[in-house]
């Protein structure tokens, strides 16, 4: 049985899901998780991953200047980011709304993956 690729929405919601949960362990910011920021990502992901993975960095020294537990979950989160990364590499600009359901789906199954592993969201 051959394995199948996620669609990349499905890819673009885990990525959300990671630059998010990044952020969090870095600033205790969980502002990509609200409502208005994840239906804006949901249809138009392709600039708002773009800038957010511009941002991958900073978090990640964030998280280490606030100690070895959090620096060692940003590291863990930080090296997911490729597994996300649509095979293109290339974010989809806009999504219909059957992708916009797989986004959400990758989204949250990657976000309760993370939050599975207590310290990576504290």
């Amino acid at each position: 049985m051959a394995d199948t690729q996620p669609s990349p929405a499905y890819l673009c919601g885990q990525l959300y899901a990671t630059l998010h949960t990044l952020q969090a362990i870095g600033k205790r910011d969980r502002r990509l998780g609200n409502d208005s920021f994840l239906s804006r990502a949901k249809r138009h992901p392709g600039s708002l991953l773009r800038d957010q993975l511009k941002n991958a960095g900073e978090h990640l020294l964030a998280a280490r200047t606030r100690g070895p537990k959090h620096g060692k979950a940003a590291v863990e989160v930080f090296r997911a980011i490729t597994d996300f990364v649509p095979p293109s590499g290339r974010f989809p600009d806009y999504l219909d709304t059957s992708s916009q359901l797989d986004f959400l789906s990758g989204y949250h199954t990657q976000s309760a993956a993370y939050a599975a592993h207590d310290t990576l969201m504290k």
